[in-house]
């Protein structure tokens, strides 16, 4: 009998694993499954993200932040705060619209750059620049001279370009301090963007050149270290555009990589090198290079005879991946780009999308849509008399 019973207990447990191992070869192959026809099949996308997951929001849902029109107030967003400046108050909101500071911030014009938990913000052709993190003002400047761009990395580091002195622009390099560490001075090119390494080695100009017959633009590699102990050779690479090229943007992708955006193509540029790595079409209606890690562009697609799809491809600078998203929609308004979101604004719908080409949130709304902002972990839909918020 013991022998019997010994011999049951282990065909039970034969059983039990047998069991057990049907149920997840079948769990696994239901999830293959609909991870494939999720991917695949664009209705049953669609079911699951409005039904299941909740990606699908409207009006009548949200948190709101109510704004005075007659202010007339500017909104931005930046990391996981979204933050209405009006008459020299920046005050700050987070996803349940609730308000969790107050700064005093002497600017009627603002300039604003923003960067993880950062933002920099100063008067526009002013002397005053602050930078902000969390519910407070980290250090506060003023410089001489007009301020015309501010740049800010992920480490709080900052730079802000002033005109109108006896140089053609003065480029100001500080610390997450405040303290100021040094200056570059060009005379022969008007800066138009700039930006700093994320190991705050480099700080990457990009300046126009208006003097000759032929308008070129240039990219100059600064040496931070070398700015300190020996400006004359700061300068370690420069890089000079095609004829009639202007240079719009900057953004670095690590501690060596610039990606620079020209009107007809994007280059790479290190403190050493220079590579192509964008040719720019008729089909591309939007470029946003400050993705983390990728490039976005939004280029329509012949479907058919007077028809067209649009996608939005991100192409990675590090290891030349790329993933894909189809919008499904009449022609794009805009695309809004920061940290690893982006959003797409397709006229009564906004689309939000990451870097890897998942839907985060669908926004319908009953009327036209004008204005947005986003943070890497919230953003705002902007009417005349309030903000819906929508937390990602």
């Amino acid at each position: 009998m013991g022998d019997k019973h010994v011999k049951n207990d282990k065909d039970n447990k034969a059983r039990n694993s047998a069991t057990k191992i049907l149920i997840l070869i079948c769990l696994g192959i239901f999830i293959v499954f609909t991870v494939a026809k999720y991917t695949t099949d664009e209705n049953f996308r669609y079911d699951i993200d409005t039904n299941l997951l909740k990606k699908q929001v409207s009006e009548s849902n949200l948190n709101t932040i109510e704004i005075n029109s007659d202010y007339n107030p500017s909104v931005y967003a930046y990391d996981k705060y979204i933050t209405v400046l009006s008459k020299n108050k920046l005050t700050e909101y987070t996803s349940d619209g609730k308000s969790v500071a107050e700064l005093d911030v002497n600017i009627s014009v603002p300039l604003v750059s923003s960067n993880e938990k950062y933002m920099v913000m100063a008067e526009k052709n002013g002397k005053t620049v602050y930078l902000i993190s969390g519910s407070s003002i980290l250090w506060q400047n003023t410089v001489e001279g007009e301020i015309s761009q501010v740049s800010v990395n992920k480490n709080g580091y900052v730079s802000i370009v002033i005109k109108n002195t006896i140089y053609k622009s003065i480029v100001v390099f500080f610390d997450l301090s405040g303290k100021e560490l040094f200056r570059t001075y060009l005379d022969s090119t008007y800066t138009t963007c700039t930006a700093i390494s994320t190991n705050n080695s480099y700080l990457a100009i990009g300046g126009v050149d208006y003097s000759g017959t032929i308008i070129k633009s240039y990219v100059k590699i600064v040496s931070a270290e070398l700015a300190q102990s020996d400006p004359k050779n700061s300068i370690v690479y420069t890089y000079e555009s095609e004829n009639g090229e202007i240079i719009t943007n900057i953004s670095y992708k690590d501690k060596n990589t610039a990606i620079c955006m020209f009107n007809n193509y994007i280059q790479k540029i290190t403190p050493d090198s220079n590579e192509r790595v964008y040719d720019i079409t008729n089909n591309d209606l939007f470029i946003d290079i400050n993705l983390k890690d990728y490039i976005a562009i939004i280029d329509k697609q012949s479907s058919g005879l007077f028809s067209y799809e649009y996608e939005i491809s991100m192409k990675n600078q590090t290891n030349s991946s790329e993933n894909l998203y189809i919008l499904n929609s009449d022609l794009p308004k805009s695309l809004l780009v920061s940290g690893s979101n982006m959003a797409i604004n397709l006229g009564n719908e906004v689309q939000i999308v990451n870097s890897n080409g998942w839907l985060l949130k669908r926004y319908i709304s009953s009327k036209q849509i004008n204005n947005i902002v986003l943070g890497d972990s919230i953003a705002g839909i902007v009417y005349k008399n309030k903000i819906e918020i929508i937390n990602l």
